[in-house]
């Protein structure tokens, strides 16, 4: 442990105002107190037990301490979930630690939540409630510390004060906990400042258009004649068509799909054919929830009930639905039967395929057969954006800001390689 190492980075949010370094003093003081307690439960010296800001700190140190830190250490209050500073910390360490950032936070209910009012997304799964442990004098001093919050117990006198030495006490025993359980991993500042930066973890995110992804294939259960099961599963999202490309085909197209800016969801084949042919009459046409992209496995198509439904769904020509047939060049039996799947994908796609002037589309490709996983992706790039714009005109809304459209196209036009 050196003096660059602390164990906890206490986070906090500053006063505001013309009230001077005073104002935060009492933050200060329990940090002090904070960090004694996690001394001697760890074995370092009190100087190094701890990091926090002061008024005094350069700017921009606390993100070299926080990259060294095993312990993250905030203070929940209502004005620390709307300081920029804390949420861009909170996003620091949660890219500092991974996933299972969770068990090395112990927050502190500094001042606790207006009646009616919550925590954050980002927080919700981080309570900063004390688990009911000890007898009656500890689970009292949890009650008035859950009712009143750290800094008020902190304030008062007498059994308060008792209460908040038993509180402080409990929360040096779990940041000592978290300590043994993190071990530390010191990464780079480059690591967490990417290209997208520190965003606020508390700030309300921008909502992203919804693609709607529909996988038609069979299961290992349910294989066509003279299928095996090799590249199946127990579901449709088990499906791995592409020899050379890494995890199913769903997992490919949710990452595709964020890639471009969009939150897929996954909607079963029946489901996705109610919402795509069904139409009430003629004078009210289906309103679509969201634009889609149909992936179909060639081999699916022996199923003579499922060809009918695709049929139904070509005839329904709806613009902000894309469909893709995937006919995979590295499968040997793909390739061994290709000529009857061709067939079969010409029977039941064709009129897709040639539903735009020009059969040379990326709808068209994608209909033909896609043999590659590198042309699997680039033809999901293309369709997606020209159905999420399709889907604008489709509603008669006025085209989002460039921000909200992961077309990057201004005036909704249509890319001319679809």
């Amino acid at each position: 442990m050196t003096d660059s190492t602390p164990v906890f980075f206490l986070s906090y949010a500053r006063t505001p105002g013309p009230q001077g370094p005073d104002a935060d003093q009492p933050v200060f003081s329990f940090f002090k107190e904070l960090g004694e307690r996690v001394a001697r439960l760890t074995g370092v010296p009190a100087e190094q037990a701890g990091h926090v800001d002061r008024p005094d700190t350069a700017s921009n140190e606390w993100l070299s301490k926080l990259t060294a830190s095993s312990v993250f250490v905030p203070l929940y209050a209502p004005r620390y979930f709307t300081d920029p500073l804390c949420g861009r910390q909170w996003t620091a360490f949660k890219r500092r630690v991974g996933p299972d950032y969770g068990r090395a936070v112990v927050p502190v209910l500094w001042i606790p939540h207006r009646q009616g009012t919550t925590l954050p997304m980002a927080a919700l799964d981080i309570p900063p409630h004390l688990p009911r442990e000890g007898g009656a004098e500890e689970q009292h001093a949890q009650d008035r510390y859950a009712e009143s919050g750290l800094f008020q117990l902190r304030e008062m006198e007498d059994d308060d004060q008792r209460a908040y030495r038993a509180v402080l006490g409990r929360l040096a025993q779990r940041i000592a906990r978290a300590w043994e359980d993190t071990p530390p991993r010191p990464v780079s500042i480059e690591r967490l400042t990417d290209r997208r930066g520190l965003v606020d973890a508390f700030a309300a995110q921008p909502s992203k258009p919804t693609l709607r992804i529909t996988i038609v294939a069979p299961t290992a259960g349910r294989l066509p004649p003279g299928r095996d099961a090799a590249s199946y599963g127990p579901d449709t999202e088990s499906w791995r068509p592409y020899r050379t490309a890494r995890g199913t085909l769903t997992q490919q197209a949710f990452a595709l799909a964020r890639n471009l800016g969009f939150e897929p969801e996954l909607i079963p084949f029946d489901k996705a054919y109610e919402g795509i042919v069904y139409k009430r009459s003629a004078r009210e046409p289906v309103r679509p929830l969201a634009p889609s992209v149909l992936v179909v496995d060639a081999w699916v198509l022996s199923d003579v009930r499922v060809a009918e439904q695709l049929q139904h769904i070509v005839r329904a020509d709806r613009p902000w639905l894309a469909v893709m047939a995937v006919l995979a060049e590295d499968d040997p039996q793909t390739r061994s039967n290709e000529e009857r799947l061709r067939e079969l994908l010409e029977k039941t796609l064709s009129r897709h395929r040639h539903l735009r002037e020009m059969p040379r589309t990326a709808r068209g490709s994608a209909a033909r057969g896609i043999p590659k996983a590198d042309a699997f992706a680039w033809l999901f790039a293309e369709l997606s954006k020209s159905c999420y714009l399709r889907y604008l005109d489709s509603i008669q809304g006025v085209s989002p800001h460039l921000s909200a459209d992961p077309t990057g196209s201004p005036g909704g036009r249509r890319p001319t390689s679809d």
